[in-house]
């Protein structure tokens, strides 16, 4: 199995925890090669990676970020203009020929079971396998250009066909989206890979993606707020919850931190402590939430959660696609 991530040194420990969680559920593969583009890791903290992944007698290697600037031919004010995780949309040409299929990461992630049965899914002509992201399609059509029926994922889990990715020029593609919207694109590489893969996106069970608007929010709260136009089932969210396999945390406005930080309130956060315990990095860092940021917790947790997403699903569906958006 190949795996993809990119990290600063700011998140290291982070990934790290998804790397050693993938491995201590993943032991059955007879190979593991992590490829993990560097943007600005320490030596000190490249060398407790390759330590940590020896132990289980996996491989990784380090790729240098590159510059947006060279790679779309455009000139972005700064590398992340166009988002933290632009790499993902190069990885045909980050990663070596003889990757044919990889499997894309957030650091954000841990691996809480077997990815035998995903890392063999047959996703036929299809070039990428997502889950799909929790949105409104109609609401946001003029950001995403795509039609209310087709496939939207979400970019924190992705397994990629790389043949099919480089025989369609899919970072051509890319390129021309990029000049095409001024260097400006809504939701960053998300939008972009899908829009240029849409018709060859495989939709997976979400039990591959358990974000954390699943945890902030029951099903029926979830669809008032996000109004999808295209989504799982009340029972697939509920079995994904309770076996899931692979666990995004994401932000969340309903969350006071994330789970490496301290205050956390994500209801599987003693599972992520459980794993970086096997990481080299202490657990859990330390966490300055500002007076404000408690204030709104606090008023946001006093409204009744029907309430709260019928306001929230206002200015998500409605005023937020009529805003003007910059990659500033």
């Amino acid at each position: 199995m190949n795996v993809f991530y990119f990290s600063s040194d700011m998140f290291v420990s982070t990934a790290a925890v998804s790397i050693v969680s993938l491995m201590e559920n993943n032991k059955s593969f007879e190979s593991i090669h992590f490829y993990v583009v560097d943007d600005g890791i320490t030596n000190e903290n490249k060398i407790k990676l390759i330590n940590m992944v020896s132990k289980y007698k996996r491989e990784i290697d380090f790729i240098q970020a590159p510059d947006p600037s060279k790679v779309f031919r455009f000139p972005f004010k700064d590398r992340y203009q166009i988002g933290h995780s632009y790499v993902r949309m190069c990885i045909g040409t980050l990663l070596p020929q003889s990757v044919e299929r990889v499997l894309c990461l957030d650091s954000d992630t841990l691996i809480s079971g077997d990815l035998t049965e995903l890392w063999n899914r047959d996703i036929g002509d299809n070039i990428l396998a997502g889950v799909s992201d929790c949105v409104n399609l109609r609401a946001y059509r003029k950001r995403f250009y795509l039609q209310d029926d087709e496939v939207y994922c979400n970019a924190g889990v992705f397994l990629v066909d790389l043949k099919k990715w480089r025989d369609n020029k899919i970072e051509e593609r890319i390129t021309d989206v990029i000049h095409r919207q001024n260097g400006n694109v809504f939701f960053f590489e998300q939008t972009v890979i899908n829009y240029v893969c849409r018709g060859r996106i495989y939709s997976l069970p979400p039990k591959y993606n358990v974000y954390t608007l699943f945890y902030a929010f029951d099903y029926k709260n979830l669809i008032r707020w996000r109004k999808p136009t295209r989504f799982y089932k009340e029972e697939e969210i509920i079995a994904a919850k309770d076996k899931p396999y692979i666990i995004h945390f994401t932000r969340n406005f309903y969350m006071l931190s994330r789970p490496w930080m301290e205050n956390c309130d994500h209801p599987v956060r003693n599972e992520y402590i459980r794993y970086k315990q096997l990481t080299p990095w202490e657990s859990p860092e330390k966490n300055e939430i500002t007076v404000k940021k408690r204030f709104r917790y606090g008023l946001f947790h006093m409204i009744p959660k029907c309430i709260l997403c019928k306001a929230a699903g206002f200015l998500y569906n409605f005023v937020r696609p009529k805003m003007y958006w910059r990659n500033d």
